[in-house]
């Protein structure tokens, strides 16, 4: 503490801001009484880019909105949302307006989704961040000023300049990479591509960070002293073109991290004082959060921050000090001068690599649920290599304005580069074992990880290095551990349609439908989320009660994707029903889990799988029933657990659910339980779940599965009154999200995802 007492205090702010957004959160503004209306506003452009949309490219605004109405800064006949900021997507054929200026727009509001389900993306909070409130789509402008900010228009313009340089100077799959390595824009880099690089843990090239400010700052910085620059001078011109280029793409927090922290070290060089990395980056830290402590919840802000820690604290921690033969200091003896000095240097990169990785290995989970396993050897190539592709595509830049024809070695350099990359993450999507997936830690084993290696570092010096290095092992066995639960029910909010995730107390899991036909790539965005982070790396089997897109079209997605995704599928079950009545939807299920290599099994009445105290039991279809509509031999499911008991229906109805009825009568004739939880049939339409059937099921809870304001009006006044009058407790996907119903057999308990 007397060493870095600045360190100590922004340690001390850094805390108290992480306490108080947790105490009291930002509280939830809701815009959706606006949606898809028709608004004016009124606001300044801070902010442009050109993004990919279904039409072709569109110029899309950022602007700061003045407030409206009386008393207000904005124009009176203002209409739209009071909001902080708001993005808004021009119309083809409009006019640019400049960075700076005051502009009057006219567009539809959509609002951002909140997050409904454990695991998937929360656009409404990660854009309250930022403090940006809704988007306005197809907007047109109305007025704008003639006034506006020359120095950031600018810097636009240059951006936009060297970014078609890149495009006419490499291929369209290098110059995207590159225009996102250089120049902070994401938007054209290949989805593939990028989703690549994140399987694999490198995509942190693709963020300006402090690998690229380092390089180019400290890059500019020895370049003007070897030629003959004083310290001073050399530091004066690198601080400002640093910041330029921080301003020029957009400043991400992640730059914003690494300029703070390269003009402090700037700054040490003109007051002649060390440079302390550590006190660096609290400051900079302090400086991020103070103007907005809700960076605590960005997974940039924590990642960046992270890697720097790992790399200066908890690396020194783990190779300084202790007795034993193998402390770091003694390896450095022991390496031989000569050839044996790269061995030296790959021991060293390895270690890093692993202490980077003993910090960010709780993030990743907390964020992204997996952990690429083999991204601590990958990035021992591919960092090594950044100084090269850099370099080559910042002469692809100047040569690409001076000399176009010298530009082509080095995009020849880039491209191998590039290859060489998808080539290495190629290889380790193929490789066993290549995804860790414990799924979302619990607080308490986030503490526990963080408290262990917070001793490590005050003990470092008492402590031998083997000894560290398996309590840090210790450490992650805690973190990754998955306890049992009992029983654990999921009914996922997928919008206009069904996903049922069962867990049974042994840790095997199954899913029963996931589709929708409001929710667009239901699978991708909703449903492999919500799998990742319960930490399933592998399900038993998925039901597939009939093949309606709403049932089935995640599935597809699941199938196609869940390989790379780290989620293998044993069993694709479908109902037995005669080979007259299988359709198209039906077929086409068929055919994708044969090439995902998945096998099928079909499942008629009385068929019963046990797994633990888990018992699943069909109820119908009969094997071999026929009927031309999907919905009569949808799939029911009996679960039961020790007295716990639910009803799993999926669209049954008409004469299916009369046959279901019947051996549901049967099967109860002797006993006396009563369902705990009903899944309502085809997401409470009028004429199913009857009167006569609720009788005899008595639930004492119904979930209705369903969109928000859907076109078929579900759940039906009909049925909400026939359940009102069973006196069960009636849950409705919208309006809590996820249901989870979690039980040892005797009692229950319920959670709402929106209360959490």
């Amino acid at each position: 503490m007397r060493r870095r007492p600045l360190g100590f205090g922004c340690l001390a702010v850094t805390l108290f801001l992480f306490v108080a957004v947790h105490i009291r959160p930002a509280p939830y503004v809701d815009y959706s009484g606006f949606q898809k209306k028709t608004v004016t506003v009124t606001g300044r452009v801070y902010q442009k880019e050109v993004r990919e949309v279904k039409e072709g490219e569109a110029l899309v605004l950022y602007l700061k909105l003045f407030s409206s109405g009386k008393g207000g800064a904005g124009p009176e006949e203002d209409t739209g949302p009071p909001g902080k900021r708001a993005i808004c997507y021009l119309r083809a054929g409009e006019r640019e307006p400049e960075m700076g200026c005051v502009v009057r727009l006219e567009g539809k509001v959509t609002c951002f989704e909140r997050a409904s389900n454990p695991g998937q993306f929360d656009a409404y909070s990660y854009y309250q961040i930022s403090g940006i409130s809704y988007r306005l789509n197809q907007a047109k402008i109305l007025a704008k000023t003639i006034e506006y900010n020359h120095f950031m228009e600018s810097t636009y313009r240059l951006r936009r300049f060297l970014s078609d340089v890149l495009k006419e100077n490499l291929p369209g799959r290098e110059a995207s990479v590159m225009q996102t390595m250089l120049l902070g824009e994401k938007e054209g880099l290949d989805r593939e591509l990028k989703a690549l690089y994140q399987r694999n843990g490198i995509a942190h090239i693709l963020a300006i960070s402090g690998l690229h400010i380092s390089m180019l700052g400290m890059g500019l910085y020895k370049l003007l002293r070897k030629c003959g620059v004083s310290m001073n001078g050399a530091a004066a011109v690198s601080v400002a073109l640093i910041v330029f280029y921080g301003v020029m793409t957009g400043f991400s927090v992640s730059a914003v991290r690494a300029v703070l922290m390269f003009c402090l070290r700037m700054t040490a060089i003109f007051a002649k004082r060390t440079y302390d990395m550590l006190t660096a980056l609290g400051v900079a830290a302090v400086l991020i959060l103070i103007s907005q402590p809700l960076y605590w919840y960005h997974s940039g802000f924590v990642f960046s921050f992270g890697c720097v820690l790992g790399i200066g604290l908890v690396l020194p921690s783990l190779t300084e000090g202790g007795d034993e033969k193998m402390s770091m200091e003694k390896v450095e003896k022991v390496i031989k001068m000569g050839k044996m000095v790269k061995i030296k240097k790959a021991v060293e990169a390895g270690v890093s690599g692993l202490a980077v990785a003993a910090v960010t290995l709780p993030v990743y989970l907390w964020f992204y649920y997996q952990f690429p396993i083999y991204s601590v050897l990958l990035n021992l190539m591919v960092i090594p290599l950044m100084s090269f592709l850099m370099g080559a595509g910042l002469l692809v830049l100047l040569l690409g304005i001076l000399w176009p024809l010298g530009a082509a070695p080095f995009g020849f350099i880039i491209k191998n580069i590039l290859l060489l990359y998808e080539g290495a993450c190629g290889f380790c999507d193929n490789l066993p074992g290549r995804l860790l997936t414990p799924g979302r830690p619990a607080v308490w084993q986030m503490a526990f990880y963080l408290l262990v290696l917070i001793l490590l570092v005050i003990y470092k010096k008492k402590l031998p290095m083997t000894a560290k290095w398996g309590i840090v092992a210790a450490a992650v066995a805690v973190l990754t551990l998955r306890g049992g639960t009992g029983l654990k029910i999921t009914f996922l909010d997928v919008g206009q349609g069904d996903c049922i995730y069962i867990e049974n107390g042994r840790g095997n899991c199954y899913l029963v439908d996931g589709g929708s036909s409001s929710v667009s790539s239901v699978g991708t965005y909703r449903i492999i989320p919500f799998l990742k982070s319960q930490g399933v790396a592998e399900l038993e089997a998925v039901f597939v009660t009939h093949p309606d897109e709403d049932h089935c079209n995640g599935i597809m997605e699941l199938m196609e994707e869940g390989a790379l995704q780290g989620i293998k599928i044993k069993h694709l079950v479908l109902p037995d029903i005669a080979k007259e009545g299988r359709n198209e939807g039906y077929e086409e299920l068929e055919q994708t889990a044969g090439t995902a290599i998945i096998a099928v099994s079909y499942i008629s009445r009385g068929q019963k799988i046990s797994d633990g105290r888990l018992s699943l039991t069909c109820l119908h279809p009969y094997r071999g029933y026929q009927t031309g509509e999907a919905n009569e031999y949808s799939t029911v499911l009996a679960l039961t657990y020790g007295n716990f008991a639910a009803m799993l229906t999926g669209d049954v109805e008409g004469e299916g659910e009369q046959e279901m009825m019947k051996t549901w009568q049967k099967e109860r004739e002797n006993s006396e339980e009563e369902v705990t939880v009903l899944k309502a049939a085809h997401h409470g339409s009028r004429n199913s779940t009857p009167e006569a059937f609720l009788d005899s099921v008595h639930p004492a809870y119904t979930v209705i599965s369903c969109g928000k304001d859907n076109s078929y009006g579900h759940p039906h006044r009909e049925l909400m009154e026939r359940l009102g009058e069973q006196g069960a407790k009636v849950l409705i996907t919208h309006e809590t999200g996820a249901l989870t119903f979690t039980t040892d057999g005797r009692k229950v308990k319920v959670k709402k995802f929106f209360n959490e």
